[in-house]
Parts: structure tokens; C-alpha cells; sequence
């Protein structure tokens, strides 16, 4: 368990028990994430009275935790025992959430907001902890040549168990709320993923931690100011910290949008979020083979412009009146967003761990995590104060077309009508753009053609599924329909100009 000391080596089946404990893990943390955050503790926080700015500082809360990276870094260099410090951090702030079922009955109405503030700061400053411990361990134990399938193979084995419960808890919780017990339907959910966190410190505990080699002790300054001097991981974080600051704008209130703007029911909410993730958990493993074969920056960036153009979706969501029209494109707009979510959450998350030296991952990884996490930090914040106001501004373009041949005859077209959250979404493709654009000034040692990327996913995606259906990839209206919306992605890109020196993708 937690207690156990580094392995010098790690043998063959040492290393199959460990990874099967890091896709429990992965269950746990689904089960964990899908019931106790997200749109259900978006739900739970306005059910005891917060405010939109609440909602971003909540959202703001995780991300300004990230200072904590600093001292975690320097007891890891000091111990050297990252499983421990992940395993014991994990207990206690999984632990905390546990007081969050108790705030309806033992505060005040006035005290529960700050109190859901106190609460969720305690268990995202324990997760920062166990986090900054984590990555390490796993940039050392996942095997190098096919990380970007195991951790694939991990998000899909994780989101297919979590979205369905998460459409459950959300019809669970429309049903209860017609009986007139909407906080005890919050309590019972949020009791599951309370539960589903403390029962994942068992596999965690379970998968080996590789010994960190023989080093001299350097002060943890040291240690923090070798990532700025490698020029490539500079340039990644840059583009790290744009990217966070600009989806921050926007990703904490695509739930208060959802409930407030377009007044869906919670169901329907949640139904949504699970339709992404299914997506999601279709196209993981395509991700997963395409980053592998192909350089994963370039991967990150179609995925990327892909991301943007489903929340640029949003403001036209808004502009419709037909309740079926809306709910279609809002389903829209969720599976391509969980087909572009799976590769940027699969690339962001391996391509800091390809560019950080073995050994040396504690100061890297955690860098990034903390540049990282000030700009997700400051974007909510500033979105949650501006969103009250901003619900006060409109902006709209009126196109007018008057004809003098009889009375009556006009037609007048509104192509852009934006008002309240909708300059939230457009915010975050316009610094989203500048972001991606950031990523051309890391180095590829293997430039990939963008559309060879997008043909490989879409061949990767055709193989997974059914022999029944395989067939119908080669027609062509079939075919076209899937490979046109991702190839005009491919084409929106810039292609880079500088590219690095021949051979397969940067090995740290």
C-alpha cells in the first residue's frame, strides 16, 4: 500500500498488476469527478444560494491551490517517496469532501456558501498535493512507447463507467425534486462520489512507485528554474497557460448557461454531458493510436481548434426559440466537443510528461501546474465578476431587407445577437486561437501533416467499430459526413514554418 518503499526495478508482472490497479484508480476518480463536480455541484452550490461570481470563484478555487506545487516539489526532492505523499493527501482531502452532505442541515442559509468555499479549498489544496506527487509517479512508471494508449485506454474504461451514472444521479435528482427533496437528492449524489474517492485509495495504493535515481539535493529554487531554461518546455508552458486561461473563460458556466439561460432541467443537463462523454469514450482509443504513431503537438493543436469550434456553438444556441432546434444543436455542439475533449485532454496531459527528463519530472511537471493553474485561477475569476454585469450588455447586428413593391414585405435577419455569457464564449475562442497559434513555437521533431492526422483518426475510429457497421465508412456520403467537419479543422490551421531536425517524436 501507501506504506511500501520505491522499487529498484520493476519486473514484467509487477508492472500488469500495476497497471491494472491504475484503471481501478481511473474508475474511482470518474465515479469520484462525475458525482462530486461538474454541473451536479454547479446545481448544489445555486441550490444554497450562490451567485455567478460565487460559481467562478468556486471554479477558481482548484486552479489558485497550484502555489502549493512549490513545496510539494521540494519535499519530493527531500523524501523521495511520491506514492506516499500522493496516497496520504488523497485521504485527507477525500476525507473533507465528506463534510460538504452536512452543509443544508448544520449551517445557516447565510453561512453555506462560505462554508461549500471552506470545504472545497481544504480537499482541492489536499488533491494540488496528491496531484504534484502523482504525475511523477506516473511519467516514471507508465511505459514510454505506449503511454498515450494506456492513459487512452484509462479515460474511456473510466468515463463509460462514469457518464451513465452521472445521467442517473441527474434523473435521480429531477425525480426527487418533483417529490420536493431536491437537498436530499444532492446530498445522496454527492455521498456516492464522496464514497467513490475513498474507495480509490485501494488501487491506488496498489500500483508500484519506480525508485527516483540517485541525485544530490538541490534547493528547490534549483529545481524550479531548470524548466525555463529548456527552451521547448518553456514554449509549452506559454501555450499551457494561454490555453487554460482561455477555456476558464467560459467552461464553469456552460452549466449555469444550460440552467438559467436555456432553463433545461437538470436531466437534460446531465444527458447532454453524457452524450460528450460517450463520444468521448468512442473516439479515446483512435486519440490515443494517432498520438502515438504521429507527433502529439501536433495532434494537440487539431484537436484544439476543434474544441473552439464547438464552444463557439454556444452563443447560437441562444439565438433559437425552437425548443427541439435548441436541444439538437446543444447535442451537437457536446459530441463534437467530447470528440475534440478527448484529444486535447489526452495530449495535454502526456505531451508535458514527453518533454520532461526522466528524473527531473517533480520541477517540470509541477512548473507547468503552476503557471498553469494561476491562469486558470485569475480567468474564472474575472468571468464570475463580469458575468452579472454582462448580463446587463447586448450587442446586435441587424440585417434589413425592405421592399417598396407592396406593404409588408420585409425581412429582417439577426446573424449575431449577444448578450450575458454568450461574450464569455467568444472570449475564450479569441484567446484560444492566440493559444493554439502559441504552439508553433515548440519544436517538432516530427512535423505531421494535419490532414494526415485527421485521416488517421478517422481510420482508427472506423476500426473500433462493429464489423456490421465497418462497411458503411466506404460510402461516400457516410464517409464524407464524418471526415469533412474534421478536415475543415485540419485546414483552418496555419502550417508551421519552422520544423525541427528529422526522426521519430522528442524523446526527453
Amino acid at each position: 500500500m501507501a506504506a511500501s518503499h520505491p522499487d529498484s526495478t520493476l519486473d514484467e508482472a509487477a508492472r500488469r498488476r500495476g497497471l491494472r490497479a491504475y484503471q481501478a484508480d481511473g474508475v474511482c476518480s470518474q465515479v469520484r469527478d462525475a458525482l462530486l463536480s461538474g454541473p451536479l455541484l454547479v446545481g448544489y452550490a445555486l441550490l444554497l444560494g450562490a451567485s455567478n461570481t460565487d460559481v467562478g470563484l468556486l471554479a477558481a478555487l482548484g486552479p489558485a491551490t497550484q502555489v502549493l506545487q512549490l513545496p510539494t516539489v521540494a519535499l519530493i526532492e527531500r523524501w523521495r517517496r511520491r506514492k506516499a505523499i500522493c496516497w496520504w493527501a488523497a485521504l485527507v482531502g477525500r476525507t473533507a469532501a465528506l463534510g460538504l452532505l452536512a452543509l443544508p442541515w448544520a449551517l445557516p442559509a447565510s453561512a453555506r456558501v462560505p462554508a461549500l468555499f471552506g470545504l472545497l479549498l481544504v480537499v482541492a489544496a489536499f488533491a494540488t498535493v496528491s496531484g504534484a506527487a502523482w504525475n511523477p509517479w506516473m511519467r516514471d512508471f507508465l511505459p514510454e512507447d505506449t503511454r498515450n494508449r494506456v492513459v487512452a485506454r484509462r479515460m474511456a474504461l473510466a468515463t463509460a463507467i462514469g457518464a451513465p451514472l452521472a445521467l442517473g444521479a441527474g434523473l435521480a435528482i429531477d425525480r426527487l425534486r418533483a417529490l420536493g427533496a431536491t437537498l436530499d437528492a444532492y446530498v445522496l449524489v454527492l455521498g456516492i462520489g464522496a464514497l467513490a474517492g475513498l474507495a480509490g485509495l485501494i488501487p491506488l495504493g496498489r500500483i508500484p512507485e519506480p525508485a527516483m535515481a540517485p541525485a544530490n539535493h538541490r534547493p528547490w529554487r534549483d529545481v524550479l528554474r531548470a524548466p525555463f531554461q529548456h527552451p521547448q518546455f518553456r514554449a509549452l508552458v506559454a501555450f499551457l497557460a494561454a490555453w487554460t486561461f482561455a477555456t476558464n473563460l467560459s467552461a464553469p458556466f456552460f452549466t449555469v448557461y444550460l440552467l438559467r439561460r436555456l432553463e433545461l432541467p437538470m436531466a437534460a443537463v446531465l444527458a447532454v454531458t453524457v452524450l460528450s462523454q460517450i463520444t468521448t469514450v468512442i473516439v479515446l482509443r483512435a486519440w490515443g493510436a494517432v498520438a502515438d504513431r504521429f507527433q502529439t503537438l501536433t495532434v494537440l493543436r487539431v484537436s484544439c481548434a476543434g474544441f473552439l469550434l464547438s464552444v463557439a456553438g454556444w452563443p447560437i444556441a441562444g439565438m433559437l426559440e425552437t425548443p427541439w432546434l435548441v436541444l439538437a444543436v446543444i447535442g451537437a455542439i457536446h459530441v463534437l466537443a467530447g470528440l475534440t475533449t478527448a484529444g486535447v485532454t489526452l495530449t495535454t496531459g502526456t505531451v508535458a510528461m514527453e518533454l520532461a527528463p526522466r528524473g527531473e519530472a517533480a520541477g517540470y511537471l509541477a512548473t507547468n501546474a503552476l503557471i498553469s493553474g494561476a491562469a486558470a485561477a485569475l480567468a474564472p475569476v474575472l468571468a464570475g465578476a463580469g458575468a452579472d454585469w454582462l448580463e446587463t450588455q447586448r450587442l446586435s447586428v441587424t440585417l434589413a431587407w425592405t421592399s417598396t413593391m407592396g406593404p409588408g414585405r420585409s425581412l429582417a435577419l439577426r446573424p449575431i445577437d449577444l448578450h450575458g455569457l454568450d461574450f464569455l464564449f467568444v472570449a475564450t475562442v479569441l484567446v484560444g486561437l492566440y493559444a493554439v497559434h502559441r504552439i508553433l513555437a515548440v519544436v517538432e521533431w516530427k512535423a505531421a501533416d494535419r490532414r494526415a492526422i485527421v485521416a488517421a483518426l478517422v481510420g482508427e475510429i472506423r476500426e473500433q467499430v462493429p464489423q456490421s457497421l465497418r462497411a458503411l465508412t466506404t460510402v461516400p456520403a457516410v464517409r464524407d459526413t464524418v471526415y469533412f467537419p474534421l478536415s475543415l479543422l485540419g485546414s483552418l490551421l496555419p502550417e508551421r514554418r519552422r520544423r525541427g531536425r528529422g526522426g521519430s517524436k522528442a524523446r526527453p
